[in-house]
C-alpha cells in the first residue's frame, strides 16, 4: 500500500503549516531516515518569479515550516533549489528567489546560486539534486497547459536546467511522448519524500497564469505517483484526461486501489478545477475529437498573442523550443508554421498575454 497523508490547513499560516509537516512526518516515519549530516534537498516549484500569492510557485511559509522541523531534527544540511523557466544564472536564480519572496528563508536553508549541472541517465540535472542524499519534492497543486495537472512528477522536470527544458519539448513534441520524458526523469530523480501545496492551487490557465483556487490541504506521501492520484481527486477531474497518470498506471508504476489515506478526509473540489483553455473540455474519449486528442496529442490548439497585453519582455521567445517567435516593435510575434503547441510561451508569460486558438492563425 502506498500512504498518502491528508492535512486540512485553511491559510498559510505558519504555526497551522508547522503542525501539518509535523504531522505529514510522524505518518510516514521520515525521521527514521534523517541524520545531523543527510544533505537534504527541498525541491519546490519555481517556474517564475512570481509573488506567491498569485498561486505560480510553492509558497514560501510551507517550504519554512518543512525547514523548520527538519532544524529540530537536527538536519544541519538544507538545500532549496530548482531550475526556473528562462536562463539558469546565479543572477536569474536571486531574482526569482526576491520575487518569490523566498530570500526570507536565508536564516534556516540555503538557496541554491550554483546554475552547474550533470548528467544522470542520458538527462542533464542541476547539481544540488544530484549531490542531495534526501529529496523532499515540494510541488503546488496545478492546471498545466500541456500535462492537463502540474503536480508532484511534473515538478520534477524542474531538475533540468535552464533552457535545456525547451530542448525536451522540441525533441518531444507530442503530449504522451514529453509526459513519458517527465516519467523518465522522475524515475531518475526519484524524490524521497514529497510534500504537496494544495493550500492554494491553480485552475484555468495553469501553470502561470490561472486563478486562485483555494482548496486548504497539504498532501505528502513517499510515493510521488500516489500523491499525484490524490491531486487529481482533490482536482476532481478525471485522472485519465491528465497524461502523466494515465501513463504511470501504464508502466505499473502506480495502482489507485493500493493507495490509502491518513488524517483528515480529502474531499473534491466541487464544483471540479476548470481546466485550461488548450484542454478539450466537453467532450468524451470515444468522440472523434477525443480520441484524436488521446493519440495524438492536442495539435489542434495554438498560442495566439494578444498585442495590446504584450509588453514585449521576450520571455516567450526566450522558452519556445522552436524558436518562432520574435519580439517586433515592442510586441511578440509568433510565425505560423512549425509550433507543437507546448504553450510554453503562455507559461512564461508575466501578464497573460498569450491566449488559445482551436486552429493556426
Amino acid at each position: 500500500m502506498a500512504l498518502v497523508s491528508v492535512r486540512r490547513v485553511a491559510t498559510y499560516d505558519p504555526e497551522a503549516l508547522y503542525r501539518s509537516v509535523c504531522q505529514h512526518f510522524d505518518a510516514l516515519h521520515v525521521a527514521d531516515e534523517l541524520t545531523p549530516n543527510t544533505r537534504v534537498l527541498l525541491k519546490p516549484n519555481l517556474l517564475a518569479g512570481r509573488d506567491p500569492a498569485f498561486a505560480v510557485t510553492t509558497h514560501p511559509a510551507l517550504l519554512r515550516a518543512i525547514a523548520r522541523r527538519l532544524r529540530e531534527l537536527g538536519v544541519t544540511h538544507i538545500t532549496l533549489a530548482d531550475s526556473p523557466g528562462g536562463v539558469y544564472t546565479a543572477a536569474s536564480l536571486r531574482r526569482v528567489y526576491a520575487a518569490c519572496k523566498l530570500s526570507s528563508l536565508a536564516d534556516v536553508l540555503t538557496l541554491n546560486e550554483d546554475n552547474a549541472y550533470g548528467e544522470k541517465n542520458g538527462f542533464s540535472i542541476i547539481r544540488p539534486v544530484l549531490e542531495a542524499d534526501f529529496i523532499i519534492n515540494c510541488p503546488k497543486l496545478k492546471t498545466h497547459g500541456l500535462t492537463v495537472m502540474s503536480a508532484a512528477v511534473k515538478n520534477m522536470f524542474g531538475s533540468v536546467p535552464g533552457l535545456k527544458k525547451p530542448e525536451m519539448h522540441y525533441l518531444k513534441p507530442t503530449v504522451d511522448t514529453f509526459a513519458a520524458t517527465v516519467l523518465d526523469i522522475c524515475e531518475t530523480v526519484k524524490p524521497h519524500l514529497t510534500i504537496m501545496d494544495a493550500v492554494d492551487c491553480m485552475e484555468g490557465n495553469g501553470p502561470g497564469n490561472g486563478t486562485v483556487r483555494a482548496m486548504g490541504y497539504t498532501l505528502a506521501s513517499r510515493d510521488v505517483y500516489a500523491i499525484d492520484e490524490a491531486g487529481v481527486q482533490l482536482m476532481g477531474i478525471r485522472p485519465i484526461l491528465a497524461p502523466l497518470i494515465r501513463l504511470a498506471r501504464k508502466r505499473g508504476l502506480c495502482d489507485p486501489a493500493a493507495i490509502e489515506t491518513a488524517g483528515d478526509t480529502l474531499v473534491p473540489a466541487n464544483p471540479p478545477f476548470t481546466l485550461p483553455d488548450t484542454i478539450i473540455t466537453r467532450e468524451h474519449s470515444l468522440t472523434p475529437n477525443g480520441i484524436f486528442r488521446l493519440l495524438f496529442g492536442r495539435k489542434r490548439t495554438y498560442p495566439l498573442m494578444v498585442p495590446e497585453k504584450c509588453i514585449g519582455c521576450g520571455r516567450c521567445a526566450e522558452s519556445c523550443p522552436r524558436h518562432l517567435i520574435d519580439i517586433i516593435d515592442r510586441k511578440a510575434v509568433i510565425a505560423r508554421k512549425g509550433c507543437i503547441s507546448c504553450f510554453c510561451c503562455q507559461e512564461m508569460c508575466p501578464v497573460n498575454a498569450v491566449d488559445t486558438a482551436r486552429k493556426q492563425p
